[in-house]
C-alpha cells in the first residue's frame, strides 16, 4: 500500500512485492501469448535456440582454429631455428675442416 505521498508503507511492503511479482508474471504470460499468436510457437523457439547454440559452437571453433594456427606457427619457428642451428654447425665444420688441412692439428 502507499500512503498519501506515494510512498510504500513498511507494513504493506510484502503486499507491494507480491502485487509487483503478480504483475510481472501476468506481463510475461501476455508476452508469451503474443509470441504464440504471432506464429512463433515452441517449435520455432527450439529452432532459434538450436541456431543460437550452433552459432556459439561456430565461434568456439573459430577460436580453436586460431589457437591451433598459433601453435603451428610456433612449432614452425622452432623447426626453422633448429634447421638454422644445423646449417650453422655445418658451416663451422666446413670452415674448420677444409680440404687439405689435417684434422689432427685441430684436435691438438
Amino acid at each position: 500500500m502507499q500512503d498519501g505521498m506515494g510512498q510504500v508503507t513498511p507494513s504493506s511492503y510484502q503486499q507491494y512485492q507480491q502485487q509487483r511479482f503478480m504483475r510481472q508474471e501476468q506481463q510475461a504470460q501476455q508476452a508469451q501469448q503474443a509470441i504464440l499468436s504471432a506464429g512463433a510457437d515452441s517449435f520455432s523457439q527450439k529452432v532459434m535456440d538450436t541456431i543460437n547454440a550452433l552459432r556459439s559452437i561456430s565461434r568456439d571453433l573459430v577460436g580453436a582454429q586460431k589457437q591451433l594456427e598459433a601453435q603451428i606457427q610456433a612449432q614452425q619457428r622452432q623447426v626453422q631455428q633448429m634447421q638454422q642451428n644445423i646449417d650453422n654447425v655445418i658451416a663451422q665444420l666446413q670452415t674448420t675442416f677444409k680440404p687439405g688441412t689435417s684434422s689432427s692439428s685441430f684436435l691438438q
